[in-house]
């Protein structure tokens, strides 16, 4: 029995039934030309001719280091886990770079902390060891006021 294009004769069953996917043409005998592929060659593949199949397109994973198929959740998947990758690394590098600087402001603090200690303990003796002139001596008070207050001209 003759059966027409893009159907071939199923003996056990004898009816003419659709080609198989990656065939087309007079009793399905035509393999589908690249870069179509599957039922009725109406899928198109995304890799290149030597890996796709006319009947399941491109394989999923290949070794070759040809381009597979491309699928439909891949694509926001990688978007996704890149942006999620690139804010970690964002959150790590503050953290690192924050705990250092920490780090250093305080010993820097503390080394400075032993320099400003040392000037104020300076500071204090030297203080103790100014003394005014005495007021009886430049003439601001009389002689009585001074002999009271035990200032001796």
């Amino acid at each position: 029995m003759q059966c027409q294009d893009d159907k071939y004769f199923h003996s056990k069953m004898k009816i003419c039934t659709d080609c198989t996917p990656g065939y087309f043409g007079p009793n399905c005998s035509i393999p589908c030309r690249y870069p179509g592929y599957g039922s009725w060659c109406q899928k198109e593949c995304n890799c290149n001719v030597t890996v796709c199949s006319h009947v399941n397109g491109c394989p999923e994973y290949n070794l070759n280091g040809h381009e597979g198929a491309t699928n439909s959740y891949n694509l926001p998947m990688i978007i996704g886990l890149s942006v999620g990758f690139g804010i970690l690394l964002m959150i790590v590098a503050f953290v690192v770079i924050t705990t250092a600087n920490r780090k250093f402001y305080t010993r820097h603090i503390r080394e400075n902390a032993h320099y400003v200690g040392s000037v104020m303990t300076e500071q204090s003796i030297t203080s103790t060891l100014y003394r005014p002139v005495d007021l009886a001596c430049t003439g601001h008070c009389s002689a009585v006021d001074a002999s009271d207050s035990g200032i001796k001209c």
